[in-house]
Order: structure tokens, then C-alpha cells, then sequence
């Protein structure tokens, strides 16, 4: 159902519609609220049409995320674990011995594979996805939880997010969560795209991504939820995490007053439109080429095949910025 409410404030006033969504064409429209400068798609799917697109549509979508052939070169191309062990780089100094890490959408496995060579750290996981949870744990003891509300009140001492809250039909709920397992003085690491960095296309907003953040709303949610910003900004690795946003909080000794509202100045609203407003939303000529000879692509060589070339340029990509 259509509740005409902002995703990130809940504000019914001010909701201005900018398009239709086209990658899939499901009947969303993206939308930016004018009281908080939220970017998001609505309406959600319903727990059928969500299970059918992540089931029947998304790798069909996204066939970078199909593996084809060889395993070992599906890995190794998409650059997994040399990301991890860029992320964890800057996240061991919080993981002392006998701490305990939750990281929440933890895909394939590999930064808890890489986080299993810290000594005494305990790990759990959220990750519906039971078929590939495994394939780069490394033999890593991981506990699986059901979602992070699962987790114990002040239980965890850090807790990881990487391309997961952009996911996520109520981002400040999830947040809430997150606060509410750790510790006090615990932290959360959250990299989400980053909707004022790189160059936009329509495609760029699909039904996978519900939420589109920028560092001001994304920094706004969570101060809402309770949080301390330690830092935001883009993310400081740049090489292929260029276009993210790296947001490191906090939760504070003594609670925080949280806002009454998560409110945007005018010249905030402004901007996004502006960024907004570049992107050529009509059918263009070219656009239809490209979407045309993906398709093409897809049906004669499958999304195996056209995921593999996709792999190869973040291969390349990863040589280039010597991270590989």
C-alpha cells in the first residue's frame, strides 16, 4: 500500500514525485521529500513481490552477481577479498580479543572470512541468502542470526553494514536496531552509495536500492537513532568505493536527544533537486541502444556470460588502483 509517507521522516507534506522507476518497470516512482531531502522509491513491494523480485529478477538485473563457469574466477574478478581486507583495515582498531562483530547482509562471506584472522574476535551474521553465506567464510566460525533485532540489548561491540541500509524498506527503524545491540561505546560501520558523487543515469535508481543517501541525510538518520557521528564523508579509500559514503558512529555513554525532526535547510532541498534534475529521465535515443544491446546480450550469451565481461572491467578496475 501507498502511504504517501517519506521513507527516511515519515512526512506526508512536500513530497515531490520526480519519475516512474524503469530498470524493472514494477510501478514505483522515486520520489524526494521536501522536509528532509530524503531520495527514495515507493511504493514497498509486498513480501510476495519482494521475494519474486529477488528470486526471479534481480540477477537477471544484475547478472555481474551470476556465477559463471568458474567460482574461483567469480571471486577473484569481483574483488571480494581484497575490499574486506580494505574495509577491515579500518575496523580492526575497534575489535580487540573477546570482542564480538555483527555484520548485517554479510553476502559471500568475505569480510567475515577476513575478520576470522583477528585473534578472539566472535562473529555473527545477517543473511537470508543460505545458499551463499558460506562460500568465503574460510572455515570461519560465524553465528547466523534472523536480523539484528535478534540480537541481545547491548550485546555487541561492533556492528557492519556495507551496501545493506540503501536495501532496506524503513532505514531508520534498522538503525534503531542497530543502536539498541550495541554497547555504549560501541560502533556501526554503514557504506552506502553515494547519491552526489559519479555520474546518473535513470538506471541507476532500481527497485534493489529503496533508499538514496547523501552524507547530510544519511548523517540525519542517524543522530535520529540515537547516534554520535564519529565520521562521514566519502569513503577515504576512494579506488572503486569512490562514489560511497563511510559513516562511522557511536553509541554514546548517556542518550542522546534526538531530534524532533530530521529536517533539511531549503538550500539542501535545492541541491538534491539540482542533481536530480540533470539526469535525462526521458526515453533517449541512446539510452534505448544501450538498454536494447543489453538485452540482446542477455539473450543470446545468458547472464552468465555478460556478468563475466561486467567482472572483468572491476577486475580491471582494482589493478588499476593497485588493489589487486
Amino acid at each position: 500500500m501507498d502511504t504517501g509517507r517519506c521513507r527516511s521522516c515519515g512526512a506526508i507534506d512536500l513530497q515531490r514525485t520526480v519519475c516512474r522507476e524503469s530498470y524493472l518497470g514494477g510501478g514505483q516512482t522515486l520520489r524526494r521529500c521536501g522536509i528532509c531531502a530524503a531520495v527514495y522509491l515507493a511504493p514497498d513491494f509486498t513480501p510476495e513481490s519482494l521475494d519474486l523480485f529477488y528470486r526471479e529478477h534481480y540477477r537477471r538485473l544484475f547478472p555481474s552477481e551470476t556465477i559463471w563457469r568458474s567460482e574461483r574466477r567469480f571471486f577473484a574478478w569481483r574483488g571480494d577479498r581484497p575490499v574486506a581486507e580494505i574495509r577491515l583495515a579500518r575496523i580492526a582498531p575497534h575489535l580487540p580479543a573477546g570482542a564480538h562483530l555483527l555484520e548485517v547482509g554479510s553476502g559471500f562471506g568475505a569480510f567475515l572470512g577476513a575478520a576470522a584472522t583477528l585473534q578472539g574476535v566472535r562473529l555473527s551474521a545477517v543473511e537470508p541468502d543460505v545458499a551463499n553465506r558460506l562460500r568465503l567464510l574460510d572455515s570461519a566460525n560465524v553465528e547466523f542470526v534472523s536480523g539484528i533485532e535478534a540480537a541481545s540489548p547491548d550485546s555487541i561491540d561492533v556492528v557492519v553494514a556495507f551496501h545493506v541500509l540503501e536495501h532496506l524498506a524503513d532505514p531508520l527503524a534498522s538503525l534503531r536496531h542497530v543502536y539498541a545491540a550495541l554497547k555504549v561505546g560501541g560502533r556501526a560501520f554503514v557504506e552506502v552509495p553515494d547519491l552526489m558523487q559519479g555520474s546518473l543515469s535513470a538506471s541507476y535508481f532500481h527497485p534493489a536500492h529503496l533508499s538514496y543517501f547523501t552524507v547530510s541525510t544519511l548523517s540525519r538518520l542517524a543522530c535520529a537513532a540515537g547516534f554520535r557521528i564519529a565520521h562521514v564523508g566519502p569513503h577515504p579509500n576512494g579506488g572503486i568505493l569512490a562514489e560511497n559514503i563511510w559513516l562511522e558512529i557511536e553509541k554514546p555513554s548517556t542518550a542522546a536527544v534526538a531530534p524532533p525532526a530530521l529536517a533539511a535547510k531549503p538550500e539542501e532541498v535545492a541541491a538534491v533537486d539540482a542533481r536530480l534534475d540533470a539526469v535525462d529521465w526521458q526515453a533517449s535515443l541512446a539510452r534505448h541502444g544501450r538498454r536494447a544491446a543489453k538485452h540482446l546480450a542477455l539473450a543470446m550469451f545468458g547472464p552468465g556470460a555478460v556478468g563475466e565481461l561486467q567482472r572483468f572491467r572491476q577486475w580491471r578496475e582494482l589493478r588499476r588502483v593497485g588493489w589487486i
